[in-house]
């Protein structure tokens, strides 16, 4: 397990040094749970973005919940401030509870986002995924809602 986590964030570093990070981003999620994440943006080539991230869920007492998710998006820019994107990606899903039972999984996302430029250095978002846990059986759509930081 550990060298599929070592593999995973090898090739997120590798993906992440040829592109040039364009923003920081904030985000919060709600789904049967909330979450909150944060993250990077990087264009890979003028239409298509990756965007890695790593999220905490507030899943009661019980439990620790951790994904670490890596999703491409594909821009269209609609008007000056507004940009719509499909996006496709995947991760892990970490669960710990407080009986000792703990499991790691692979996870994919399929959805869509919008995002509106308020400034040259802020910028919102909302993304609408559909996410499949391997072996978790939480799988089902969920919103996230954020902003971003130019740098």
């Amino acid at each position: 397990m550990k060298k599929l986590i070592a593999s995973a964030l090898l090739a997120v570093s590798a993906a992440t040094a040829s592109a040039q990070i364009q923003t920081i981003d904030f985000k919060s999620s709600v789904r049967d749970n909330f979450g909150l994440g944060v993250g990077i943006t990087a264009d890979l080539t003028d239409n298509i973005e990756f965007s890695p991230s790593a999220s905490y869920y507030f899943a009661g007492s019980s439990i620790t919940n951790l994904q670490a998710e890596a999703d491409f998006h594909y821009k269209f820019d609609v008007g000056d401030e507004f940009t719509v994107y499909p996006l496709l990606g995947a991760g892990l899903n970490y669960d710990n509870t407080t009986d000792s039972h703990s499991d790691l999984n692979f996870l994919m996302n399929l959805g869509c986002g919008l995002k509106k430029d308020f400034s040259s250095s802020l910028a919102g978002f909302v993304e609408c995924k559909y996410q499949w846990i391997g072996g978790h059986g939480h799988d089902g759509a969920y919103l996230t809602a954020g902003v971003k930081l130019a740098l």
